[in-house]
């Protein structure tokens, strides 16, 4: 049942992701980002009033730098969806779980089996295969890896988060964060939509709230390593929701770079169904 739930929330991801990459560029980042944030906001309090959670996580500290680098994160993943082709974005984006395994032993002290290291090396060989078909998104691709990189960091620290809180909170209050301090920001450069960008947004707003409460009952009912596993299916929808709609078919390079990301995460994904992984707060 796990493996369903996070099939549908896949699904609900590369759907998110394609309506970002059809509004475009001519909305600035950070209004992008509030308005993904503000319209997520009531759903997630209406969740955490229905279950009686606490509002605020305990460790506030971590919280914010935790908000920090997946804000940052988000303004990159939605820059490099309105600068590339969306499935090249959404290949390098599926290297963050071979980053997060990378990190972890330096700053959580977690242990990597040796497997883990082939893995990760498998994926970034593929990373530089998407990245070198073509020179005139070159600076996209690297902000894609870049804020798979900083995604990476983020989930560290929701690690470490999920000690002490129920990942709904942690969600909630990362939403919030983002959407307040996006929200200030976008003020000086704030432009007014139009009725499409208005639907597609709310779109934005639906299937990442979806998604992400499909992944956290999915991580719940099943292994993590198989809940994991199904999650590559995003890669399989963005190809074809790119030939659909824009006529972006991956080249040879890119398709070659995705089946080394994809043979390294599964990889990756085989060698933790023994690591039993600290459990969320009941």
């Amino acid at each position: 049942m796990g493996a369903v739930l996070m099939l549908l929330a896949s699904a609900s991801f590369a759907t998110m992701a394609a309506m970002v990459k059809a509004i475009g560029p001519g909305i600035p980042m950070t209004q992008l980002v509030f308005l993904r944030c503000l319209l997520a906001l009531p759903v997630l309090f209406l969740f955490i009033r229905q279950l009686s959670l606490p509002a605020l996580v305990k460790a506030r500290g971590v919280l914010v730098i935790r908000t920090l680098l997946g804000m940052t994160a988000m303004h990159a993943f939605f820059y490099a969806l309105t600068h590339m082709p969306l499935a090249d974005c959404i290949f390098i984006g599926r290297v963050q779980p071979l980053l997060l395994a990378l990190f972890a032993p330096l700053v959580l002290g977690e242990s990597a089996p040796r497997s883990a290291w082939f893995a990760i090396a498998t994926g970034l060989a593929g990373v530089g295969l998407v990245m070198t078909p073509g020179v005139n998104w070159s600076l996209a691709g690297a902000v894609a890896f870049g804020g798979a990189a900083l995604s990476a960091g983020a989930h560290m620290l929701v690690r470490r988060l999920n000690r002490t809180d129920q990942p709904l909170i942690i969600v909630f209050n990362f939403i919030f964060l983002t959407g307040a301090i996006s929200g200030v920001w976008s003020i000086p450069n704030f432009v007014p939509l139009t009725g499409r960008q208005w639907l597609l947004i709310s779109g934005v707003a639906f299937f990442a709230s979806l998604g992400q409460m499909l992944m956290t009952l999915a991580y719940r009912r099943d292994q993590a390593p198989a809940v994991a596993a199904a999650s590559y299916s995003s890669v399989i929808l963005s190809v074809f929701y790119g030939a659909f709609f824009w006529n972006e078919v991956p080249g040879i390079p890119a398709l070659a770079g995705a089946a080394l990301i994809l043979t390294g995460g599964l990889f990756l994904v085989k060698s933790r169904f023994r690591v039993s992984e600290p459990a969320s707060p009941p």
